[in-house]
Order: structure tokens, then C-alpha cells, then sequence
């Protein structure tokens, strides 16, 4: 019997190991380190004939066995090959697929983002700055009109397509495009400089005039000032005068002036070079307008101007009548330019009778003397009428 604690031998009958001292208990002689050394030896000896079969041939009927399980391991090999063939032919459809839904989302996105911008007015626009940048106005043009498409009332975009026109060397496509915008759109002060700007590159100064002519907008006019020369003054004032005048004309300093006196269009009349001269009993119609160095006309001035002449007045004389004893010369005040002529006797006086030159003395008697003046016009005054009495 052995102490189940150390293993050592116990005598008979006694009750504790002489070894470790523990209280004997009766237990087997197999024991778990007799199994455990078991164990350790089978599988030495297991080693070794495997160790022996590697140095010895194999009997025939072990050759054909292993011939066998040979074959049948190959076979199980080819099979495992073609699992993992399929498995591998599976994988690359995957993949193919994988490729193609892949391509397919891709060419779908790409086509959305292509119509999101070709519907997008914002993008076409800025595509057309890009290519205007780089100087491709054909590409630049085209991306407006799309643009247009999109927003067919917006200014910003004709704006840009007349530009476009402008430096692709066709400025009559940008003039019809901008009059259309203007006559959408009359108060855009934009529009008006671009064809103020075209206008003035084709030298033709008689569309700006006329482009002026159909703006009443104060701002807008000032575009045309530097263009359009302001409208002549007369220095006389229109209408009746009672005595001959000389109409002066007055425009801008380099600014030639043309009039007409029949009622004809000034384009075709006279240089104005001194002032016209508007005789008694005369009525003139005067038309006049100023070309600048732009060769801009002015608008035109028009005036109405008439010479009535008032007759002069009755001559002062002195004494102007009455009762004398003794020779009293008589005196006539004569208005500058005039001539007075008188008679005796009553008879009314004419530029025939005898012109007043110095004092005239009484006759004797009683006598009427009758006077007239007679002015630079040969307009005739009353006659005046006065009675002296002389008797000596």
C-alpha cells in the first residue's frame, strides 16, 4: 500500500507514512502518474514505428494501398480544384458585375450633373465668362444664348451677348439685338451707352442724334451730352417791332449755325455768318438749328419776327399860333432823321411842298400853316395845323 500523499511505501498495519508523516489512507496501486507514464510511453512507441515504416519499403499490397489513397487524395485534389475553380469563376463575375453597375452609375451621374448644368442659367453663364476669357467667343456665344433659353428676359445676358457680337466683328448683330432691348426695356441706361459706344465706332453720329430724340429720362440724356450740340437762341425777341431790326443767331463756341428764311429744312440753308435784317412791313420766318464737329445737328429754333413801323408824331413848333403885331419868326423842332414840310394857305403838306430848313417868319394877314413829318422810312406823320394872325 502506498501513502496517498507522497507515494511512498506504507508497511503493513501501520497508521501514518513513515515518509511524510500523513495519515495512511487505503487507496489503488494504479495511480494517475502510472497512467500518465503509460500514456508517455505508448506514444513513444508509436514514434518509433513510424520512424521504422519511412526506412523500410512498403510490402506490395501496402504499395497498392497507398497507390490507392494516393489516387484518392489526387482525387479529392482535383475536386477541391474545381470547388475552388467555381469559387474563383464566381468571384471574377462578381467583379465584372461590380464593374459594369459601377460604370453605369457613374455614366448615370455624369449625365445628370450634364443636365443639371446645361438647365442651370447661373452655369451657362459662367461658362460663357470662361471661354470670353479665353478669347473663344463662338463657345462664349453660344453658352449666352443657352443662358437665354433658360432666362429669355434677362438683361445681363443680352448685355453680354451684344459684347460678344462686338468682338466677333459683327456690330450690326450687337445694334439689332440692343435696340430690341431697348425697346423692351427703355430706361435701362446700360443699353444706351453700349449703342452710344457702337454708334460712335461706325461714325454714324445722326443715330445717336436720333437716338436722343426718343429719350425724355434726365439721366439718360446726359450720355448724350458730349454728342448732341445744344439748340441755337436768337438775340431779338420774336415778334411785332416797331422799328427795323437785326436778328443775331448764338450756338456753342466751334459749332456752325444754318437757317432758312423760306420755311425750308436749315440743313439745306444758309451759313449763318451776320445778322439778318428784318426791314419795315416785313415779316420773317427764321429756321435755324447748329452742326457740331461730331457733324450732330442741334435741334432746330424757329421764330416769327415782324416790323410795324408807328408813324412819327405832329412836329413841335414855336410859336404854335396866335395874334401878332409885330414879325415873329417861327421854329420847328425836326426828330433826328425826319424831314418837315409845310404849306400856307390850308393845303395839306407832301414831300413835294417846301421842306422846313430854317425859321419861317408870318405873312401878313390871316394864314393857316400846315406841317408834316416825314421819318427815315418815309413814314408821314398827322398833319398839323396852326392859324397865325398878323397885322402890322
Amino acid at each position: 500500500m502506498k501513502c496517498a500523499n507522497c507515494g511512498a511505501e506504507i508497511k503493513v498495519g501501520c497508521i501514518y507514512c513513515s515518509v511524510c508523516g500523513r495519515e495512511a489512507q487505503i487507496v489503488s496501486d494504479y495511480n494517475l502518474l502510472e497512467d500518465d507514464f503509460l500514456r508517455d510511453v505508448l506514444k513513444e512507441d508509436e514514434k518509433k514505428k513510424a520512424e521504422g515504416i519511412k526506412k523500410n519499403p512498403l510490402p506490395a499490397q501496402t504499395k497498392e494501398n497507398h497507390t490507392q489513397k494516393s489516387e484518392s487524395n489526387q482525387a479529392g485534389k482535383k475536386g477541391k480544384a474545381k470547388k475552388g475553380n467555381r469559387k474563383h469563376k464566381k468571384r471574377v463575375v462578381f467583379a465584372i458585375v461590380a464593374i459594369i453597375l459601377l460604370i453605369i452609375l457613374v455614366t448615370v451621374i455624369i449625365l445628370l450633373v450634364n443636365d443639371s448644368r446645361n438647365n442651370s442659367y447661373d452655369y451657362q453663364m459662367q461658362q460663357a465668362r470662361n471661354y470670353h476669357n479665353d478669347k473663344n467667343y463662338r463657345e462664349a456665344e453660344s453658352s449666352v444664348k443657352r443662358a437665354l433659353e433658360l432666362e429669355p428676359n434677362n438683361l445681363e445676358a443680352k448685355l453680354f451677348l451684344a459684347e460678344i457680337y462686338v468682338l466677333r466683328g459683327d456690330s450690326r448683330e450687337a445694334v439689332i439685338l440692343l435696340e430690341e432691348v431697348r425697346q423692351e426695356q427703355p430706361d435701362s441706361k446700360e443699353v444706351y451707352q453700349q449703342l452710344i459706344q457702337l454708334y460712335e465706332e461706325r461714325k454714324d453720329y445722326e443715330a445717336i442724334r436720333l437716338l436722343c430724340e426718343q429719350v425724355d429720362d434726365i439721366e439718360i440724356l446726359e450720355l448724350f451730352s458730349e454728342y448732341i450740340p445744344e439748340i441755337p437762341e436768337f438775340d431779338t425777341a420774336e415778334g411785332v417791332h416797331t422799328e427795323p431790326i437785326m436778328v443775331g443767331i448764338l450756338a456753342e463756341e466751334d459749332c456752325k449755325i444754318y437757317y432758312t428764311l423760306d420755311g425750308t429744312d436749315p440743313r439745306q440753308g444758309l451759313e449763318y455768318r451776320n445778322p439778318i435784317p428784318v426791314e419795315p412791313d416785313q415779316e420773317v420766318h427764321i429756321r435755324a438749328l447748329t452742326k457740331n464737329s461730331y457733324n450732330i445737328y442741334s435741334e432746330e429754333v424757329e421764330g416769327d419776327f415782324y416790323v410795324e413801323l408807328l408813324k412819327p408824331e405832329v412836329p413841335k413848333v414855336t410859336p404854335s399860333g396866335g395874334s401878332f403885331y409885330n414879325q415873329q419868326p417861327i421854329t420847328v423842332e425836326v426828330p433826328e432823321g425826319c424831314k418837315v414840310y409845310y404849306t400856307w394857305g390850308g393845303t395839306e403838306p407832301t414831300t413835294e411842298s417846301r421842306q422846313y430848313t430854317e425859321p419861317i417868319y408870318l405873312p401878313e394877314g390871316n394864314n393857316i400853316l400846315s406841317l408834316i413829318v416825314v421819318d427815315q422810312y418815309g413814314m408821314t406823320s398827322d398833319v398839323l395845323k396852326c392859324n397865325y394872325i398878323y397885322v402890322p
